[in-house]
């Protein structure tokens, strides 16, 4: 078999595999975030969490990362795993989709951010910054938050075209596709987390040094503030966790756009456009994994979260039981 027979086959293999992953990936992603972002829902909607800002702010991500589950991961789908490609059917569609996406996927992270925000906001000694720790500031941030990231992202759909060659919509080559990835490593990757890791260090500070002023107080001031702190540091830790799994995975898609600038002007072999396919579509859906799995992370990371999320399902228990005790009831009569 000669080299170039070899290399058909290594990329058409690649290809089969590549389709395998990305249904696969996205079929888990769109269960799981399904069902995650559905009952983290109902734990910030609880009586116990409602009324504490910060949870504004992860109710806010959760319904942006139900919009990414939702939205982004099927288009991507019926694209790379049954070559449906909706974004190439105008140049309109790809802008505006495109656009879309990644508004949807960058307000998860800076929600999430100033989420962090806000603890350090709450637990400030100060009390003109912790006044901006209320629910009256969040109702009117994250509307304010949302606009200005699709602001910042308005280059998308002046600037994306579409790629024949690999049927996909892309950034413009040259010299935007390089901005891009540096602009999307800033505004998604490493600027949501690099506040969440400052505010979040200064949250901590300020925790301690509540600790040592309020040690002198009575019982009951001790108590209630003890069970604020732990409130506090459950959604510390729920942050923290998030934070570094976001790091790691958002990075991905800027890592991506640069190497395929750099590689602009080079002439490929089929075998490489498989390849780098590949890097692409694995890429671009691990990067979504945070946004999509963002329940789980809570679940593992914070107490709090899990004892609110047991309520759900004792009180579906509770609620069976009643039901069946008051069939057996009606039936005996």
């Amino acid at each position: 078999m000669s080299s170039s027979n070899v290399s058909i086959t290594e990329a058409s293999t690649i290809r089969q595999n590549t389709i395998i992953f990305v249904q696969v990936w996205c079929y888990l992603m769109i269960s799981l975030g399904t069902i995650g972002h559905t009952c983290s829902v109902y734990v910030f909607t609880r009586p116990t969490l409602r009324s504490n800002s910060c949870t504004w702010y992860f109710l806010a991500a959760s319904m942006s990362g139900a919009g990414v589950v939702l939205i982004n991961i099927p288009l991507r789908l019926l694209q790379a795993g049954y070559a449906i490609n909706i974004y190439t059917n105008s140049l309109i569609a790809c802008k505006v989709i495109t656009f879309i996406q990644q508004w949807t996927r960058a307000q998860y992270a800076w929600f999430t951010a100033l989420a962090c925000v806000d603890r350090f906001l709450c637990s400030s000694s100060s009390a003109t910054l912790r006044a901006y720790s209320s629910l009256h500031s969040a109702s009117r941030t994250i509307p304010v938050t949302s606009l200005l990231v699709g602001i910042a992202l308005f280059h998308i759909p002046v600037y994306f075209q579409i790629n024949m060659r690999q049927q996909t919509c892309v950034p413009m080559s040259g010299i935007y596709q390089t901005f891009f990835g540096v602009w999307n490593l800033v505004i998604f990757s490493v600027g949501p987390p690099l506040v969440m890791l400052c505010f979040g260090l200064r949250t901590v500070q300020h925790i301690r040094g509540s600790i040592q002023r309020t040690g002198a107080t009575n019982v009951a001031v001790r108590t209630e503030n003890q069970r604020r702190k732990t409130t506090d540091r459950q959604l510390i830790q729920m942050m923290f966790v998030q934070c570094v799994i976001f790091m790691l995975t958002a990075s991905l898609p800027s890592v991506q756009f640069i190497y395929t600038s750099v590689r602009s002007s080079l002439v490929i072999d089929d075998l490489q456009s498989a390849k780098d396919n590949l890097f692409y579509n694995v890429c671009g859906f691990v990067s979504l994994t945070v946004p999509c799995l963002s329940f789980y992370l809570f679940t593992l990371s914070s107490k709090l979260f899990r004892c609110e999320l047991m309520k759900l399902f004792n009180s579906k228990w509770r609620s069976q039981q009643i039901t069946v005790t008051s069939t057996s009831l009606k039936r005996r009569n």
